[in-house]
């Protein structure tokens, strides 16, 4: 015979407490007015998945520790090939301005003895 048990004060009944003692037809009376409720035997609680997620976010952590170590590497060589270029664009802006210093020298020559003639 299931249990039930009392939502609210009903009688001597406090709530919580097991109901006994009455008919059928008023248990059922009881039970579509809300007072009562079945007894429902306590469920084992579910398998705490805080483990699974903790693990899972331990492996995400991981994953993303090896993520970042790959990044970092690919700037720091990055890092090292832009130091590389802009020391090879200094050493032709060097190479340029030497030209142009040149180009005027020899311009200038070349005025000088045209109208040397």
């Amino acid at each position: 015979m299931p249990k039930y048990i009392a939502k609210q004060s009903l009688g001597h009944f406090r709530p919580g407490q097991e109901i006994t003692g009455l008919e059928a037809k008023q248990l059922q009376a009881l039970l579509a007015s809300g007072a009562i409720e079945e007894y429902q035997e306590p469920q084992a609680p579910k398998a705490d998945s805080t483990a699974a997620e903790l693990a899972s976010l331990e492996a995400e952590i991981a994953e993303l520790k090896a993520n970042e170590e790959i990044l970092i590497a690919g700037k720091d060589k990055s890092d090292a090939e832009v130091a590389e270029l802009q020391k090879k664009v200094e050493g032709l802006e060097k190479s340029l301005a030497t030209s142009e210093a040149a180009l005027k020298k020899a311009t200038a020559e070349a005025k000088k003895a045209t109208t040397d003639k």
